[in-house]
């Protein structure tokens, strides 16, 4: 699939970015995003259904997107990742084996929980024991129910489900890995000044040197969100430690509304101030502190919790994004407190932009925000490596059935039309036959009034009523296609259709014309259909219906229906239709 959608349903604003990826880079073809309203999502789980799905229809009618199947990403307290080992299984086993033992690393109910996995390592353990390290993508039924039913009630189809931690590293690391590693984009702010590369301690700010990480190296990302801040520290595009935190940027807006008094809409503004040498915006800037220490306290500890596991590698630097990431003072603290270089990265930098015509300030905007679709809309950079996918089995089902119904739908318009122009070229050989007996005719006309001067036309006039008695003879064993067709379908009952079709001429000229005669036709037909008709209802009442609608009508024998197929409410059966002369072309006016 060239053309891919990552969607990602966050907590002030549904955001999505359709990706080529038939080129390379990968080009990105549109994005947008639409709002949403206070409460429609909470922690990441969708509160409000029909608000959710209200804004990606209109997300989808305002933004040009191409694709109607998306992979959507998960974030929140209900959509996790661990690590197991497990006693070596085939590829094809990891599933199975991990759904068993999930309940020792999974706080979700097994019945109540969507898992996918990724083979992480092979190795062997102290007593040579071969082992696999496992990482374990889990999300509760309810996280993924309500995300799975928001986006089909927009009319989209949900072709993957994953987690906004993989999607960031996706964002971040994608096609960076070169002879010295992984070494990240220029942030975006810098990319705009034109300036050399090195670590931002702040947006638009050159801070220290940054030099290539090499691949045994961790490197932690922080997405700071409206409503959530994830953590994922990840080694050579492998993710090692996820954790999402409750606090955001709508922390920093609820602090600067309350200590204000001020509507949260009007705080959000005053936020976007912050630095400015006025009274109200220095009383919002101290507001913030209390939020602003608190994230960055749950960020340093993140990272800190993650160095002290056992066999970890100190974290080598820290790329931030999201809106939430350019409040006042974040990046300059997150480095005073963690003692790690931070650097705002670009997710836009890993894409081809250049078919959009982005100004600066339209990258400004929409740089920050734009990680997470974009991830989702990656592959995985890692050669053998799959996508978590917590799709659930039923979702996968019902868009199985949707692609053979399209499938027989198709099938079904391609055999009409085939039948169709089979009897329209029927229908024109009679009526090409009909214009040259009407010819003739007139000839015999103009003859006649000069018989008595040219002997010949009289022979020419037998010639000519011979001919007439040979076509009325053919027309009389001739099937009218077109009548037939016509009247057929409304003697299908309701609730039956016609699958397959196929008609045949059993009269004189049967061979001339390539139609092979039945065996089993009478010797008053002058053709057979055999059609193969399917349905829902009770098998021998449609059947019954069948033989009675169509043996009502004088163009048609009574229909034989040797037997009747009926499987899980489908009712199947081949019905052999002898056609009677009154569908000859000679009953035909037009004739």
């Amino acid at each position: 699939m060239a053309q891919v959608v990552g969607l990602d349903i966050g907590t002030s604003a549904v955001r999505a970015a359709e990706l080529d990826l038939a080129s390379n880079p990968p080009v990105l073809t549109t994005y947008g995003q639409v709002g949403l309203p206070p409460g429609a999502i909470v922690d990441g789980e969708i509160q409000d259904v029909s608000a959710v799905s209200d804004a990606i229809t209109r997300l989808w009618r305002n933004g040009g997107f191409r694709e109607t199947s998306v992979v959507v990403g998960l974030a929140g307290l209900r959509a996790i990742t661990r690590e197991m080992d497990l006693p070596y299984v085939p590829d094809d086993e990891v599933d199975q084996v991990v759904r068993f033992q999930a309940e020792e690393v999974i706080p979700f109910p097994a019945d109540r929980t969507v898992f996918s996995t990724q083979v992480l390592a092979d190795y062997n353990g102290p007593d040579g024991t071969a082992m696999r390290r496992v990482l374990v993508a889990a999300a509760h039924r309810d996280l993924v129910d309500g995300v799975v039913t928001a986006i089909e009630s927009a009319g989209l189809q949900v072709a993957g489900v994953d987690l906004v931690s993989s999607a960031l590293v996706r964002a971040i690391t994608t096609g960076r890995q070169g002879p010295q590693g992984y070494a990240p984009q220029p942030a975006y702010a810098e990319a705009l000044a034109g300036q050399p590369g090195g670590v931002q301690s702040g947006f638009g700010q050159p801070g220290g040197a940054l030099g290539p990480l090499a691949p045994d190296q961790p490197e932690a990302i922080v997405s700071v969100g409206a409503g959530l801040t994830v953590v994922v520290v990840h080694q050579a595009g492998r993710p090692q430690f996820v954790r999402t935190v409750g606090t955001a940027g709508n922390a920093a807006s609820a602090a600067i509304s309350a200590a204000l008094d001020l509507p949260v809409a009007d705080a959000e503004g005053l936020k976007r101030r912050l630095g400015e040498p006025t009274p109200q915006v220095q009383a919002a800037e101290k507001a913030v502190q209390p939020v602003l220490s608190e994230l960055v306290g749950e960020i340093r500890n993140s990272v800190q919790f993650f160095a002290s596991l056992p066999g970890r590698a100190a974290i080598a630097r820290i790329l931030v994004t999201g809106g939430g990431a350019q409040l006042r003072g974040f990046l300059d603290q997150l480095q005073a407190e963690t003692r790690l270089p931070v650097l705002p990265i670009s997710p836009l930098s890993l894409v081809d932009t250049s078919g959009l015509a982005l100004s600066p300030d339209q990258v400004a905007l929409i740089d920050p925000v734009l990680a997470t679709p974009i991830g989702l809309a990656l592959p995985e950079a890692i050669p053998g490596a799959k996508k978590f996918n917590l799709v659930p089995a039923e979702v996968v089902e019902r868009a199985e059935q949707r692609r053979l119904q399209r499938y027989a739908i198709t099938g079904g318009i391609a055999a009409l039309v085939l039948i169709l122009a089979f009897s329209g070229w029927r229908f024109w050989q009679v009526h090409q036959a009909n214009s040259r007996i009407t010819s003739l005719t007139s000839s015999v006309a103009t003859l006649k009034a000069q018989v008595v001067q040219y002997d010949p036309v009289v022979r020419a006039t037998d010639a000519v009523r011979t001919s007439t008695t040979q076509v009325q003879q053919v027309a009389a064993h001739a099937v009218d296609w077109p009548a037939v067709l016509g009247a057929i379908g409304p003697l299908t009952p309701s609730g039956l259709s016609i699958t397959t079709f196929d008609g045949t001429t059993t009269g004189p000229g049967a061979a001339a014309s390539g139609s092979t005669a039945s065996s089993t036709a009478s010797p008053a037909e002058i053709g057979q259909i055999t059609a193969t008709c399917s349905g829902t209802g009770t098998g021998f009442v449609l059947a019954s219906q069948w033989i009675d609608g169509v043996g009502s009508s004088k163009l048609f024998d009574t229909p034989l229906v040797p037997s009747v197929t009926v499987s899980g409410g489908q009712v199947s059966f081949t019905s052999t239709v002898g056609i009677t002369p009154a569908a000859s072309l000679a009953h035909n006016p037009n004739y």
